[in-house]
């Protein structure tokens, strides 16, 4: 049904990763591309951005794409699947991401938040959810 999916996770979760990726398995059949990604927030703005020299960021990018690969490994055995680790907003790089490789589904699960941060921060699920162009499925975890 789906043959391209893309999913974002969140890595400072572990236990929603394992979680979110277990569900995953359930949706793959023979011929899907599995689409995996992780953001590393924050850093695109400039005052954070002139505290940390380039290589820091790098590494730190390099080091969440290791950490992704190791779960992503363990949790769906012997599902092929590429993983992509980006630095900036998490809506905007799901949505570019999604895109970029024409995703026809994204499955993400829903964080948990208190009703004032979803008002005050909104919640980078129901962004994706209000701006994806494709289906996106979102797991209660």
């Amino acid at each position: 049904m789906f043959k391209k999916i893309l999913v974002p996770v969140d890595l400072q979760d572990s236990k929603g990763t394992i979680s979110t990726l277990n569900a995953v398995a359930k949706y793959i059949d023979e011929g899907v591309e599995l689409h995996l990604m992780s953001i590393l927030p924050g850093f695109q703005m400039p005052m954070v951005a002139s505290y940390f020299p380039k290589e820091a960021i790098e590494q730190a990018l390099a080091a969440m794409k290791s950490e992704l690969e190791n779960i992503a490994e363990q949790e769906l055995g012997d599902v092929a699947f590429d993983v992509e680790v980006r630095e900036g907003k998490a809506h905007k790089e799901i949505i570019k991401r999604a895109s970029e490789i024409g995703a026809d589904l994204i499955i993400m699960s829903a964080q948990k938040h208190g009703a004032v941060e979803k008002v005050m921060l909104g919640s980078v699920t129901a962004k994706v959810t209000e701006r994806a162009k494709c289906s996106v499925l979102v797991l209660k975890n």
